[in-house]
């Protein structure tokens, strides 16, 4: 049978026909149905279960070099972060170096965010930047106000120009108004109305202070914009613009308007600016004492060192390790280690930026971008009180103290010390706050123990 199959096989082959209709897939061509069935179990078996085989091997291979290449770009990754993290961390690279020391410096200057520094880096790194800051702090007690016993230094009538009319002043205003760039003034009073720009009594009042609103194009000699020109009360806004950060810094031309108003529920909680302000009858204010603000939920009722508020003593208690911040019976700011003799509003805190003309401050010092208040006051008894927003990426980060301490400076402060800042930094003005702060309620800012603020005419 084999054989006849084999002959009938071959001669099918060579017709080029199939065997019984079906066609053999291996080397032998062409089979008949008995020999495909007789064999068909091995055959079927061998055809089927290699490439299962090969492909499970394949499988496998892929597995392990896949694995193999997991593993590897996980230790390439990890080891190229931890050199990374080394840079970062210990390089002296100027630029690297820089903000990572604004970094530590910035946490570090927090009451409820140090582990941003802490968690991430060495102690020994940290310890190294703050250890400038302690030297600063450690020579704080040095520095006390001075002003010149040889001349009348008291400034008891100053501002006395400021409460004229704009007929009155019209003539004078170069000359009263010495900050503000004249070109750029009189191009915008010529742009406007006289109704635009006098109030119903007839004094000059351009406010566009908000800190979203459109420039006024009126600058300072400095190139800031100038954001409201109030002559009724003395006060002109200026806008304080810089890499990063934003503001506004308000010059007072009679110092006898600016004292410290203290909350009506100081004891058991702060209020707001707005209400502080209001209840004084005030144009301006801005943010004064720090207070204790256990995980950022102080009520502002708790106070940090002393507080004189009139001349009566509202807190008794001074804090050695923060500067003592007042205005005299002569209308003058002093900066002191002690509560000096003849002080009718003052409080602490620190550190001081400029005393008796002299820089006190450059860089970030210790301290960091933060927001920030500060008040001052030029040799010719002006005031300066300055509120810079910060921690809204975007809008403003905020600014070192250096950077404060420069721009002061340029504005001819004589004294001026660091107020509390973060989230209770904000400034009033004519009703509404005119910055923007970073508390949870920015229109309200924060509840504060007490406010530097101007009495209006």
């Amino acid at each position: 049978m084999a054989e006849n199959c084999a002959i009938i096989r071959h001669q099918q082959y060579a017709r080029g026909e199939p065997v019984n209709g079906e066609q053999n897939r291996n080397d032998s061509g062409w089979v008949c149905l008995e020999e495909k069935t007789a064999g068909a179990p091995a055959t079927k078996k061998r055809r089927i279960s290699a490439p299962k085989k090969q492909k499970k091997l394949r499988r496998g291979r892929r597995k392990a070099r896949n694995k193999r290449h997991i593993l590897r770009g996980t230790a390439i990754t990890l080891a190229g972060l931890a050199a990374l993290y080394c840079v970062l961390v210990f390089s002296h690279i100027p630029l690297i170096e820089k903000w990572r020391t604004i970094y530590i410096e910035t946490a570090m200057g927090t009451m409820n965010h140090q582990w941003l520094a802490t968690m991430f880096l060495p102690q020994s790194v940290i310890d190294d930047v703050m250890s400038g800051r302690m030297t600063i702090e450690l020579r704080q007690e040095e520095y006390n106000s001075s002003w010149d016993t040889g001349t009348d230094t008291s400034f008891d009538d100053t501002g006395e120009e400021a409460v004229d009319t704009w007929d009155d002043i019209r003539e004078q205003f170069s000359e009263a108004y010495a900050e503000i760039d004249q070109k750029s003034f009189w191009a915008y009073m010529a742009a406007h109305k006289k109704s635009d720009v006098l109030d119903e009594d007839g004094y000059l009042m351009i406010d566009q202070a908000d800190y979203d609103e459109e420039e006024t194009g009126i600058q300072t000699i400095y190139g800031d914009p100038v954001c409201a020109i109030d002559t009724r009360n003395g006060i002109v806004i200026v806008g304080l613009k810089g890499d990063g950060y934003s503001g506004r810094m308000a010059i007072v031309k009679n110092p006898g308007q600016v004292r410290l108003a203290v909350s009506d529920t100081l004891g058991s909680s702060g209020s707001y600016l707005k209400q502080i302000c209001r209840s004084t009858n005030a144009v301006l204010g801005i943010n004064a004492s720090g207070f204790s603000d256990p995980e950022g939920t102080g009520n502002g009722g708790d106070v940090f060192g002393m507080v004189v508020s009139g001349g009566r003593t509202v807190i008794d208690t001074l804090d050695t390790k923060m500067k003592v911040i007042g205005m005299d019976s002569g209308n003058r700011l002093n900066i002191s280690s002690t509560l000096p003799r003849g002080t009718r509003d003052a409080m602490q805190f620190s550190p001081a930026l400029i005393v008796n003309g002299k820089q006190l401050i450059s860089g970030s010092s210790g301290w960091g971008l933060q927001p920030r208040s500060v008040i001052g006051q030029t040799k010719d008894g002006q005031m300066l009180l300055t509120v810079i927003d910060g921690r809204q990426p975007g809008y403003s980060i905020g600014i070192t103290l250096g950077d404060l301490t420069d721009i002061l400076y340029q504005y001819g402060a004589y004294q001026a010390c660091n107020l509390d800042g973060g989230s209770s930094a904000v400034m009033y003005y004519r009703g509404r706050n005119i910055t923007r702060s970073s508390a949870v309620t920015p229109d309200k800012g924060r509840h504060i123990p007490n406010a530097w603020i101007v009495d209006a005419n």
